[in-house]
């Protein structure tokens, strides 16, 4: 009898181990990124990342011509699969059978390949002959509200907190394009539109509403809309004659992100326990004297807490952050990225990152966002820029902070050797340090910065000089949407991103309207008509003006703080003066004759008046001129 049970044990014990070997060896697929792709790309490598539970204990295989699968990763989390797969030039288009087995179980997975789209009207990139439109599309018309709750997402619109979402979305900004278009602006750069489905903390001011905490790289957030409706937004902008900019952002995601939840490796993130948060002293990167434990507090370190550093060194990683920028560019047909952060990540993979970019679309335009100290450690930031170390950043544009502090302290501060407008003199005469100074991105506010009518103390005088002065110069001149209607706001958050008046339906004023800006200007008590049709007006005046997108720049020194430059070519030559003080002043123009003495006459483009050139211009107080030499 004893014998019995026993054999009956054993095999009752070995039925339950095949049981659980067969149970072992099943596994889900959920996820394939990138959900497709496209033939004909330079590089012929493709990651594809699998998601799914036990998705990494199955063989793979493909049978499909020109396509071949170079390598199979399985890494510690055996709910991810890394595959290879080389796309060769014999690849066609259409339908690839991925085959997922163990001895148990068997799923095949049916991929995409597409063709490449032209390139008409996708990918122009953008340049000094642009004047670029800045908005953040939760704040700026809510054109669809049924998406502004959405079953399953953290959270809803409230219109009465200030860092809550407020439901501004992409019909919103599809309904506002002739605006943009009739306000004169080129191309539209929109804060990021992924999926930020993260919880918020109002207590201390955490709002996700910016778009900078991706809880999906692949997904437009569908309290915006959906990734179809942005590529809508693209084309239509195109066909309007108007460029799209995507804000993108590598350093981090947000806490809530699918892939921060069940992460591939223990390395994915930078550990926030041993390196804390950043402490955004990018000038680390390039000083020669760094200390160790403050170059790594720089890059490793998180942003905020809820956003995990991603590391880009984990080659995994890499491959799918630059692959996923392709995609989108493959997908929308925009025509340039303006990357978050761009000094934070390790600078080699930024490096990589942007020459992969500009090799598959040479046409393309990528401006870094480094907010640096002084002009040296901006200019840095461009390719080309001769370091002791040898390194390159293959990035072509960068954003100008320096110039934006001169001319916000430039237009606040009484005349001096080097105060004044003199700033502004200075920092330009720095110009000799970047590779190419046409192509960095200048403004006088943006998404993180107090309202420029805020900086200027409310003073209309001074904030059209910055305006003249912004379209005039050297450079790709941004203007941060409601800065056209002299918007005004505060350092905080919310107070820099109001909504603008008339996107919402309970809006009593409507801004996009000439009559709503007569009535928000009379309510105000400021010059909101005048100012926007100067915007209007300049922006459209430049269009044409192939001596202000690429024309040779010549300055004079500020005296009594009068700051007069030049821009000419072989065809042209314009004129600019700005009157930086409060008082009448008398113009001697026999120090300008080396541009003035072969012209009669000028034409003044902002009143549209012409007269003869004298010896005297008379300026008002904060006065300024644009004057075409004829």
């Amino acid at each position: 009898m004893k014998q019995l049970l026993s054999i009956t044990t054993i095999i009752t014990v070995t039925i339950f181990m095949a049981t659980t070997a067969i149970y072992a060896q099943s596994f889900k697929l959920e996820r394939v990124e990138p959900e497709f792709w496209w033939t004909g790309f330079e590089k012929k490598e493709l990651q594809l990342l699998v998601y799914g539970e036990d998705i990494g204990k199955a063989r793979v295989h493909i049978n499909n011509p020109g396509i071949y699968l170079r390598r199979s990763i399985a890494v510690e989390n055996p709910n991810y699969l890394f595959l290879y797969l080389d796309i060769t030039e014999n690849a066609s288009a259409g339908e690839v059978t991925l085959s997922f087995s163990t001895n148990s179980q068997t799923l095949h997975h049916t991929y995409t390949l597409k063709e490449r789209k032209g390139s008409d009207n996708r990918h122009q990139g953008f340049d000094s002959s642009d004047v670029i439109y800045l908005l953040m599309p939760d704040r700026f018309a809510n054109g669809d509200p049924s998406n502004d709750e959405i079953p399953g997402m953290i959270e809803g619109v409230d219109l009465d907190e200030p860092y809550a979402r407020k439901g501004g979305d992409i019909k919103g900004i599809l309904d506002n394009l002739g605006y943009i278009r009739d306000l004169g602006m080129t191309a539209i750069w929109l804060n990021p539109i992924f999926e930020n489905d993260m919880p918020y903390n109002y207590a201390i001011g955490a709002g996700f509403y910016h778009g900078y905490a991706a809880t999906d790289m692949y997904r437009v957030d569908r309290r915006f809309g959906t990734n179809e409706e942005f590529v809508e937004l693209v084309e239509t902008s195109q066909q309007m004659g108007m460029k799209v900019i995507m804000d993108k952002i590598h350093n981090h995601v947000g806490t809530h992100h699918w892939f921060i939840k069940d992460m591939p490796t223990s390395d994915w993130v930078h550990d926030q326990s041993i390196v804390g948060n950043t402490n955004y002293r990018t000038d680390t990167l390039m000083d020669p004297y760094a200390s160790e434990a403050d170059l790594r507090s720089t890059v490793k370190g998180w942003f905020v807490d809820e956003m995990p550093d991603l590391n880009q060194r984990n080659p995994l990683l890499a491959d799918y952050l630059i692959q996923n920028t392709i995609w989108w560019i493959e997908y929308s047909g925009i025509d340039g990225i303006r990357m978050d952060t761009h000094p934070y990540p390790y600078k080699d993979y930024m490096a990589e990152w942007s020459r992969r970019i500009m090799e598959e679309y040479p046409d393309f335009n990528i401006v870094g966002e480094v907010w640096m100290q002084n002009v040296a450690t901006t200019a840095w930031w461009q390719y080309d820029f001769p370091t002791q170390s040898g390194y390159n950043s293959y990035l072509p544009s960068v954003t100008d902070f320096p110039l934006y502090r001169s001319v916000v302290s430039g237009l606040n501060e009484d005349a001096g050797w080097d105060t004044g407008l003199a700033r502004i003199y200075y920092t330009l005469g720095q110009d000799f340090l970047y590779t190419d100074p046409f192509l960095n991105v200048i403004f006088v506010d943006n998404h993180d910065l107090v309202r420029f009518m805020t900086s200027v103390g409310e003073d209309p005088a001074k904030f059209k000089l910055g305006i003249v002065f912004l379209l005039t110069t050297r450079g790709i001149p941004q203007i941060y949407y409601g800065t056209e209607i002299m918007k005004m706001g505060g350092a905080n958050d919310p107070d820099k991103r109001r909504l603008f008046p008339g996107g919402w339906p309970h809006h009593e004023i409507n801004a996009f309207t000439e009559d709503g800006r007569k009535q928000l200007g009379e309510k105000r008590g400021l010059p909101i008509p005048e100012v926007f049709e100067l915007v209007r007006h300049l922006s459209e005046w430049r269009k044409e003006k192939d001596v202000i997108h690429t024309g040779k720049l010549t300055h004079f020194i500020p005296y009594d703080n009068v700051y007069v430059y030049f821009r000419h070519n072989d065809d042209e030559t314009v004129m600019v003066i700005l009157n930086g003080d409060n008082h009448n002043k008398s113009l001697n123009l026999e120090r300008f004759s080396e541009f003035l003495g072969k012209y009669r006459t000028l034409k003044d483009i902002i009143t549209g008046k012409e007269s003869d050139i004298g010896s005297v211009i008379h300026l008002s107080p904060r006065q300024a001129m644009i004057l075409e030499l004829r």
